[in-house]
């Protein structure tokens, strides 16, 4: 598969956050089998605001490897934010993307080549066994769940970190303009679902540290992915507000009407009121705190947000 043609082929473009004990095994991996692919390749790392010396370490090789390109934010934006980023700098006919922590070895990544010259536009890995904790893994699963359900993915399309692209979803990815993106999101909405396929690779597990992902990760991640990139949470406060205007007519009529076949019905007492009183006044300001969270999002769209602030950069 050797190209000598001038353009960039491949593009690998990898978020980086507090991994300076896998970055130099992980370049020379990742130059091994580039290079038995392609003269003609680029590898972006943008550095997430890591607190170790990673950043350090990518200067480092960087000076050893024209092939490497680093990029460093201003403060943490998080890895999907990361990821436009590199999007924004890569020029590949091809973008790989893939994680910082070697459990995406790079050896697996002509199986996504190959996989994707069979004229798909995006290729996911999808991992014959995921070499997380148990805990982790169940997550994992409810998570992906949630995500297949919130952007209507078929559920034979396994999402992963470790994916390839053709460059018109790339470029496609980078017109949407958010300051809350989600690459899958992102990548449905820039390519069509029938050209978008899995191959199977190998997931190592983690050498160093732990995941960043954890309970509370996954629920912000839950929640930006429902707000941004759904109108669920909408169509339920409003199906709870007609509900409630129903009940609430019926409850009426009803109190009418045992107030008609008897006279000495009176009104249900203070309690029930107050239950009546709390019930609806929590189901306002639960639709008014979805709503706001909308308008707030509105408004750091056309105005102040970004996705990311870049404070140095070596092309």
């Amino acid at each position: 598969m050797k190209d000598d043609s001038a353009a960039i082929q491949y593009s690998i473009v990898i978020p980086v956050y507090n991994s300076e004990k896998t970055l130099n095994e992980l370049v020379s991996r990742l130059l091994a089998v580039m290079d038995s692919i392609t003269d003609n390749y680029e590898i972006i790392f943008v550095d997430d605001c890591s607190i170790d010396k990673s950043w350090e370490k990518l200067n480092g090789l960087r000076a050893c490897c024209n092939k490497i390109k680093i990029i460093h934010l201003l403060r943490n934006f998080g890895q999907h934010n990361a990821l436009v980023c590199g999007l924004n700098y890569c020029s590949g006919e091809y973008v790989i993307m893939m994680d910082d922590d070697l459990q995406n070895p790079p050896e697996e990544i002509p199986r996504l080549i190959r996989k994707i010259e069979e004229g798909y536009w995006v290729v996911y890995g999808k991992y014959t066994r995921k070499m997380h904790a148990t805990s982790e893994n169940f997550m994992s699963k409810i998570f992906h769940k949630f995500i297949h359900s919130v952007l209507a993915i078929p559920d034979d399309i396994y999402i992963s970190n470790f994916v390839i692209c053709r460059k018109e979803v790339a470029k496609n990815i980078t017109r949407i303009k958010s300051a809350y993106p989600f690459i899958t999101a992102l990548i449905v909405k820039s390519a069509p679902l029938n050209k978008i396929i899995n191959t199977e690779v190998e997931h190592d597990p983690r050498k160093f540290g732990r995941s960043n992902y954890n309970f509370i990760r996954y629920a912000k991640i839950s929640f930006n992915l429902l707000i941004n990139y759904s109108s669920a949470p909408l169509k339920i406060i409003g199906i709870i507000g007609v509900l409630t205007s129903i009940i609430s007519i019926g409850f009426g009529l009803w109190i009418i009407i045992e107030h008609l076949i008897n006279p000495t019905y009176g009104i249900m007492g203070w309690n029930s009121l107050m239950i009546a009183i709390t019930f609806l006044g929590g189901a306002i300001l639960m639709s008014i705190g979805i709503i706001g969270e909308y308008l707030r999002r509105i408004l750091a769209e056309v105005s102040y947000a970004q996705p990311y602030v870049i404070e140095e950069i070596e092309l």
